[in-house]
């Protein structure tokens, strides 16, 4: 793989094949293309399969699944997810795929995507039943006992998942949920008044609580499963935020060399993501090509327009990369 300059229109940067599905991916006018094409005799059954990965991923990260308790037991079950305004594209896009639901507003832009038929919940059981990975799957197996009592659902309680994390879509549905790219720039790269040298970092990064809120119990297995698969050593820090009332212990992990860039990259060109972090990974994919060399001053100027147009300092949306959801759902 080779990390080329704006210059370039159009880069190809992977040609894929994974059971019965071929997929290209490649760059034109700063969008990243993604074209699957799928074996026509089970097109229908593979994506509905990744489909229900993505969601599981996007469940475990984002999502909860709500059960009422006492005099209200007998209501079913409902999926939640929560996010930010810039995500409002994503899931109305979701909430037209899944053809079920309600979106709505909450105060400090928070908003919420929330499905609460039983029909609805049971298909998307359905859909994600034996693809979790986290603790998160408890609640799974509750909302499942649960229908099975009161609407007959007949649901089995399937286990966590072992597949290969780069296998299926799971992974992306996660960073979508809780993926974080950057790019840090240090010493006269980051700041005119610096003499020392400059240095570019591309970092892909997930934190988590220690404990998984909904269940209490450990995240520790998981997010080492995530960190061996990229690589990279998995940290413990002490978090101070105005959201708990005191420090949280959190598990982090930070994959910024050669090696976890080909990692993170071959993967999302199987399994694109679908939040506006797509946008922030084709930044992190731009900032690549400055890694491991003398800039000249342009490049730094280049650089740190890019780096400064991340997350919470990105003004320009688009969602073309949308369409990439029929990779999932065809």
């Amino acid at each position: 793989m080779t990390f080329l300059g704006n210059h370039t229109k159009i880069l190809t940067l992977c040609k894929l094949n994974y059971k019965g599905v071929k997929t290209y991916s490649y760059l034109y006018n700063n969008r990243l293309y993604i074209i699957s094409k799928l074996n026509q005799l089970n097109s229908t059954n593979a994506n509905n399969h990744q489909l229900g990965y993505y969601l599981a991923g996007l469940i475990e990260g984002d999502g909860s699944i709500i059960l009422r308790k006492g005099e209200k037991e007998s209501v079913s079950p409902k999926i939640v997810f929560t996010y930010g305004k810039n995500e409002i594209f994503m899931y109305e896009k979701l909430n037209k795929i899944l053809n079920t639901g309600v979106i709505y507003k909450e105060k400090n832009e928070v908003y919420r995507y929330s499905i609460t038929s039983s029909e609805a919940v049971i298909r998307i059981i359905n859909l994600i039943n034996g693809k979790f990975r986290t603790p998160k799957i408890l609640a799974l197996h509750h909302a499942i006992d649960n229908l099975n009592k009161w609407r007959e659902a007949n649901l089995l309680k399937l286990p966590l998942d072992t597949s290969s994390l780069d296998s299926n879509a799971w992974l992306a549905g996660f960073i979508d949920a809780d993926g974080h790219f950057s790019i840090k720039l240090t010493g006269s790269y980051g700041s005119d008044s610096s003499e020392s040298r400059g240095r570019v970092q591309c970092i892909f990064s997930i934190n988590q609580s220690e404990l998984n809120r909904t269940t209490g119990e450990s995240n520790v297995n998981f997010m080492t499963e995530l960190a061996e698969f990229f690589k990279v050593n998995l940290n413990r820090k002490i978090c101070n935020s105005l959201l708990f009332k005191n420090p949280s212990n959190m598990l982090v992990f930070f994959a910024q060399s050669d090696r976890k860039h080909y990692i993170i990259t071959t993967y999302l060109s199987k399994f694109p993501l679908m939040s506006s972090k797509h946008l922030n990974y084709l930044s992190f994919y731009k900032g690549l090509n400055y890694l491991g060399k003398r800039l000249t001053r342009e490049e730094i100027i280049e650089i740190r327009d890019i780096k400064n147009s991340m997350n919470n300092q990105r003004t320009e949306f688009n969602w073309y990369h949308l369409n990439n959801l029929n990779i999932y759902n065809k």
